[in-house]
């Protein structure tokens, strides 16, 4: 009964939908046909589980660490179940599942032929991997971000690099880079990540978060992080805006509104001279990956102390 519920309401759940339990459509749907698979439970009703789950894959740009899981459990486990597939591939004979790469020159020299010579369909996926040869433009996708530096006064500096643009700096030069996030829908788990220009440096973590910079009082914020990471190549933070505690019986409860902001901030020092590349700033909900944003890519100078 609870197999045939579970089968049922798999194609009725919305795609995009904050869950305290990290999961999704997908990621449900990718373990019933593991299940149907290993065990032949639902084995009739694994090519409709099989089709929802395409369905909802191709209706996203991204997915999780739980969803890539669970597919590639799904794809192990009904991969098993193809021993007796029999096709042929550019003239050549393969028999169960085939992974094929194929470079740029491989597709420009023409057309792979893919024969069926069993008795039973075969599933044939195509996917293209690259890198972009510019960098990204910022976006917003549900979640925003934006980025900016301060002195240690509190006066705000224009460093066109946090945005897009090309600065400049001197050796030894201290700021305070602040990040402030907004997620325009309740609930989530996000992750946000600043990476530094390799000429700059994180000083002393504890100054901000102590509250030994005076001038810089209103960076404090009711969202605090429930981690934080000051790495030699990065600033890290992590925020669940899910209640701590079920409300009214009902778990995974948002205990944010849209709209809520969260400010962080953390101070660096301009270490090496030399003409660096200024990373984008990124932020993304862990179990909804397609809520994401990132800011610009710069370039920033480092120029030598006098």
């Amino acid at each position: 009964r609870q197999r045939r519920a579970a089968v049922a309401d798999l194609d009725k759940q919305p795609l995009d939908v904050a869950r305290a339990d990290y999961g999704s459509s997908i990621r449900d749907g990718a373990a019933l046909v593991t299940l149907a698979a290993e065990t032949g439970i639902a084995k009739s009703e694994a090519p409709r589980l099989v089709d929802v789950v395409a369905r909802a894959y191709r209706s996203r740009t991204y997915t999780s660490t739980q969803e890539q899981a669970w597919l590639l459990m799904a794809a192990k486990a009904r991969g098993d179940e193809t021993a007796a597939t029999r096709v042929s591939v550019a003239g050549k004979r393969v028999e169960g599942a085939k992974a094929l790469s194929l470079s740029v020159a491989e597709l420009q020299a023409g057309a792979i032929d893919i024969v069926n010579d069993g008795e039973e369909p075969p599933d044939v996926v195509v996917s293209v991997i690259g890198a972009a040869m510019t960098p990204e433009p910022a976006l917003a996708k549900g979640l925003t971000i934006e980025r900016s530096y301060y002195a240690l006064d509190g006066t705000k500096l224009e460093l066109a690099s946090a945005t897009g643009g090309a600065s400049e700096i001197r050796q030894n030069d201290r700021m305070v880079a602040v990040l402030k996030i907004e997620s325009r829908e309740p609930g989530g788990r996000v992750l946000l990540v600043d990476r530094l220009p390799a000429g700059l440096e994180i000083e002393n973590p504890r100054l901000v978060d102590s509250g030994d910079i005076s001038s810089l009082d209103w960076l404090t914020s009711t969202l605090k992080p429930e981690h934080t990471e000051f790495r030699d190549d990065r600033f890290v933070a992590a925020f669940n805006l899910f209640a701590d505690k079920p409300a009214n019986g009902v778990a995974g409860q948002a205990k944010t509104t849209s709209g809520s902001t969260a400010p962080v901030a953390y101070i660096v020092r301009a270490v090496t001279p030399g003409s660096y590349v200024h990373p984008a700033a990124t932020v993304e909900d862990m179990y909804r990956p397609e809520r994401h944003a990132r800011s610009a890519a710069g370039r920033l100078t480092i120029k030598a102390s006098r």
